[in-house]
């Protein structure tokens, strides 16, 4: 019995030993699993960016002096390389991030992130078990910082209020400008900030509630930091009016839902197997470059069914589209070397009459055309695909003759 008894014994200890060495080998294979990732966050001079929060997959690490930060025991697949929104300060209206990402360097290899709504921008990318990624290179770029105060007609200041303020601006140069609203949110002291990568001349104006006011037209340049901008209400508080209901928000016609309204998504043409997708750019030069980079080009439109489609799916521009005559003047090509067998333009050249005809689109829909006037052409070596800005005409091709009338484009490759 006490033999038995031994032998017992001795089988559970050699069974708790084998199942012990299994869990220590799985440790290590697990172990061997796991990836790092390391680099610097630096300016694009070439400075270090110090106390940035980098975030992978569900990680945290903060840049030391030098800028450096590290990964460990990253699980190897599709991960996200992201620096947080605002890695220096405390976001506030007085006080936000003054720094996005311009590009992130992988050895020799550069990624081009861009974003719509969400000023931290990001790169996905897949990694390999037991990979060991070093030197990566995150280049931080630097916004021009305007500040802003709104106070009532007495002085008192528009505190802790949100409010659309309109920014109106001009080329240095004034040959070109736009403008467009942007909601704000005051401090206590009425201050807000807004933040821009465009030099300029600029004016801020405001309408709320009955109240108006406008700024002096001022310049903001790179590396000229530019005194509060003040922005006093023709009246004061007890002047506001109520506020009326608020509107609900037009829908964008034309457009699928399943389709993102974010730039950066490759979209698959079924009747040419082409891939496609939009882009926001500075001008189309970076456009053309924004595409070269993915072996891309700006959109080619061989026929109408292409115009169809890609007035479905990406509806509202204007966006630059690959037809120049920079060549040759009046002699309109594609970028890409393909025959012009189709065109959707906006005027009437043989006619010299400017028509209101509809897009391929609503056409295909059943619109009509309608005549209005004739249009010249002053040399103009550019075409956007127009929206709703020219006269309540989506699609339509627009000669230019700047090459920063649009800040988006379509590029287009061949599918995988």
């Amino acid at each position: 019995m006490t033999g038995f008894r031994f032998v017992q014994h001795t089988f559970t200890l050699l069974t708790v030993l084998i199942v012990l060495s299994f869990a220590c080998v799985s440790d290590i294979a697990a172990e061997a699993e796991y990836a790092t990732l390391s680099g610097r966050v630096i300016t694009a001079e070439g400075e270090p960016v110090a106390g940035a929060s980098i975030m992978l997959q569900m990680s945290t690490a903060e840049t030391d002096s030098e800028g450096r930060f590290a990964f460990t025991k990253i699980s190897p697949g599709q991960t996200r390389l992201e620096v947080l929104r605002n890695p220096m300060t405390k976001s506030s209206p007085s006080q936000p991030s003054n720094t996005e990402i311009r590009a992130i360097k992988f050895g020799k290899v550069t990624f081009y992130p861009h974003v719509l709504h969400d000023s931290s921008r990001s790169a996905t990318f897949a990694i390999e078990p037991g990979t060991d990624i070093k030197d990566v290179e995150v280049i931080m770029e630097r916004q021009l910082i305007v500040r802003g105060r709104v106070v009532f007609k007495n002085g008192e200041s528009f505190a802790n209020t949100s409010l659309k303020i309109k920014i109106d601006r001009l080329d240095l140069d004034g040959t070109d400008g736009y403008g467009f609203n942007r909601s704000f949110q005051t401090e206590a002291e009425g201050n807000f900030v807004y933040a821009t990568y465009t030099p300029g001349i600029y004016i801020l104006s405001v309408n709320h509630r009955g109240l108006s006011a406008a700024s002096e037209p001022f310049i903001i340049e790179a590396a000229k930091p530019h005194e509060t901008v003040r922005l006093t209400l023709s009246g004061n508080a007890p002047d506001l009016s109520v506020s009326p209901p608020e509107a609900p928000k037009k829908q964008r016609l034309y457009h699928p839902a399943y389709v993102s309204d974010a730039p950066g998504m490759w979209i698959i043409n079924p009747a040419n197997g082409h891939a496609y997708k939009w882009i926001e750019c500075a001008d189309r030069e970076d456009a053309q470059i924004q595409a070269a980079l993915e072996a891309a080009h700006l959109v080619t439109i061989t026929n109408e069914a292409e115009q169809i489609w890609l007035e479905a799916v990406f509806r509202l521009g204007p966006y630059w589209i690959g037809l120049t005559d920079v060549e040759k003047e009046g002699e309109w090509q594609w970028e890409t070397g393909e025959p012009l067998t189709y065109t959707n333009w906006k005027v009437d050249d043989e006619n010299n009459q400017f028509l209101r005809e509809p897009p391929a689109f609503p056409k295909f829909l059943g619109a009509e055309d309608e005549e209005q006037f004739p249009e010249e052409n002053n040399e103009k070596d550019y075409v956007i695909m127009s929206d709703l800005a020219w006269d309540e005409v989506i699609g339509k091709w627009k000669t230019v003759d700047h090459p920063k009338m649009a800040r988006m484009a379509i590029l287009e490759k061949k599918g995988n």
